[in-house]
């Protein structure tokens, strides 16, 4: 028996399901470095158009929520760009960033 979901609840399902696989290898990889990570605070920044889109190409999806974890775990360096796009505009780039990026996603 196949049960046939509606469009946006299997396109929330996928997108749950990849949001919780790229946090979970996020922090399995980096574990190494777990008592190095410090926070990145804003230093100068922009205004950006979209909070959320790390990336700077104009569209909030994964791979601004991946950005971010690289970042929280050190794999790259916070620029104007990601600072700008900062979504609970508190100067700093953390995981919880990247949960609210997934969720305004899951929203559309």
């Amino acid at each position: 028996m196949h049960i046939h979901y509606p469009h946006s609840l299997r396109k929330n399902i996928k997108l749950l399901t990849l949001s919780v696989l790229s946090m979970a290898m996020s922090f399995s990889v980096g574990m190494h470095t777990a008592g190095n990570v410090q926070p990145v605070t804003l230093i100068e920044a922009g205004g950006m158009e979209k909070p959320g889109d790390m990336d700077g190409n104009g569209i909030v999806n994964v791979s601004d929520a991946i950005v971010a974890l690289e970042i929280v775990r050190g794999y790259r360096t916070a620029g104007a760009v990601e600072l700008a796009a900062d979504p609970n505009r508190d100067g700093e780039i953390t995981v919880d960033d990247a949960l609210r990026i997934l969720s305004t996603i899951s929203l559309e």
